[in-house]
């Protein structure tokens, strides 16, 4: 008699449930790689998201700041008070390493030229979100930001045009003909792959 003659045979409907049980272990392991697939598309989709919403608060400051300039200089545009604004040569550029000069004592009242300066002074701070910080540092405002403020070279009634340009989150390929932070944003894609800019023109007269 051979040992196996004495082992008892597998009543069917254990080996029933055995087989049954092994594969609700599978479907379950399955399951949860599908589960575990879908938490790291939403994941993913919430970071695009994020980003997005974040790159549009950015814009929303920048028309903000670019319309509230422009109409300060269109309350300052008397004689050619407007030369303070954009310089000698049409163009004025305002960047970390060349920032306006600090806002004069207006308290007993302001010329003209001292009006520009507290207007440069206070869209730069805006810009930077001086008004917004947290242990001493800004926390508002644009990501690395250059302003450029363009108009007649002598100040006088014409079109002027408020630029300002940022650093995104994406590296992007920025078609934008404007020189506004030219070199300032180069990424992976290319010359000005973390550029954000927005211009905004109009006509400003006496």
């Amino acid at each position: 008699m051979k040992p196996s003659d004495h082992l008892t045979p597998c009543p069917q409907s254990i080996c029933t449930r055995s087989r049954g049980f092994g594969f609700s272990l599978l479907e379950v392991l399955i399951s949860v790689l599908v589960f575990s697939i879908g938490v790291l598309g939403i994941a993913a989709l919430q970071l695009k998201a994020k980003q997005s919403g974040y790159e549009a608060v950015q814009r929303t400051i920048a028309s903000s700041l670019a319309a509230e300039l422009l109409e300060r200089m269109r309350l300052n545009s008397s004689g050619t008070s407007l030369i303070n604004y954009v310089t000698a040569n049409g163009t004025q550029t305002l960047n970390a390493a060349s920032p306006p000069a600090a806002a004069p004592d207006c308290s007993a009242g302001c010329t003209s030229t001292q009006i520009a300066a507290l207007d440069l002074r206070n869209f730069w701070d805006a810009l930077n979100g001086a008004s917004e910080t947290r242990n001493g540092n800004s926390t508002g405002g644009l990501v690395n930001p250059t302003a450029c403020i363009n108009g007649p070279a002598d100040g006088s009634p014409g079109t002027y045009t408020v630029t300002i340009a940022w650093r995104g989150q994406a590296d992007l390929t920025n078609a934008n003909a404007s020189t506004c932070g030219q070199g300032s944003y180069d990424g992976p894609s290319g010359t000005n792959g973390y550029r954000r800019i927005l211009s905004i023109t109009t006509w400003i007269g006496p």
